[in-house]
């Protein structure tokens, strides 16, 4: 049995790969693009004024590109740290990348998320370029890790507590997965990374405009309720 049906997902739209990225991590529909331009006017406005001169455009773009300060701001409502891979405190992280909670990638403008559900042989790649979540074998996380710094990506590992979620409550009684299962998450990585100006996606003229929100793939876990949504962001955000 897989966990598959259970995970949260939302497919590529537009340029909103932040906003999938974040979203596949915290296992629901917690930001929006709107939410994440208001964070990015945010930024800009403090840098503005710590340079003494215009930041705009900084941290987000119309595309609905965001930069990884928008994305670090955006999990802090829910006392989420994003470590960089090469970082002192992330030594432990790189000896044994399985116990992490999750991981997220960046490479030419594209996010995409690496998580965990619950134990250690339940990681899936989120990334929104793909159909749907693919299974990582604990060897193949490891291998895929390696394979993407190699080729000049950023990887952030997510640390705290993230919320909780249906895929999670049920990896814990699913027993380890098949050697079948295995075997498939041994398949090469699918998740090159583009230029936005590559991407041979949907048109997004109405999404970068409106700052709409990505198109969601949605399990039967619960989602969160828009009340504690709005708690947690008018906590951090007012």
């Amino acid at each position: 049995m897989d966990l598959v049906p259970d995970i949260f997902f939302e497919k590529q739209e537009g340029y909103l790969c932040a906003q999938h990225a974040l979203n596949a991590l915290l296992q629901g529909p917690y930001f929006t693009a709107v939410d994440l331009a208001s964070i990015g006017r945010d930024l800009d406005a403090k840098e503005s004024l710590v340079h003494g001169r215009a930041t705009s455009g900084n941290n987000y773009d119309d595309s609905g590109y965001f930069s990884i300060q928008v994305i670090q701001s955006a999990l802090k409502v829910w006392d989420v740290e994003l470590v960089p891979w090469g970082s002192e405190s992330a030594a432990q992280a790189r000896q044994a990348p399985q116990d992490e909670l999750g991981y997220i990638c960046h490479l030419d403008q594209h996010w995409f998320t690496l998580r965990k559900f619950s134990v250690p042989w339940r990681w899936y790649n989120l990334n929104s370029t793909q159909s749907h979540p693919t299974y990582l074998s604990e060897t193949y996380l490891g291998m895929l890790l390696q394979q993407i710094q190699n080729e000049g990506y950023s990887i952030f590992i997510a640390k705290g507590h993230l919320p909780a979620c249906g895929a999670d409550e049920k990896a814990v009684h699913l027993a380890p997965p098949s050697f079948q299962e295995k075997e498939k998450g041994k398949t090469p990585f699918s998740g090159v990374g583009y230029r936005l100006t590559d991407t041979p996606l949907q048109d997004t003229t109405t999404a970068s405009s409106s700052f709409g929100g990505g198109k969601n793939e949605k399990s039967d876990a619960p989602a969160p309720s828009m009340d504690e949504i709005r708690r947690k962001r008018l906590a951090r955000f007012g």
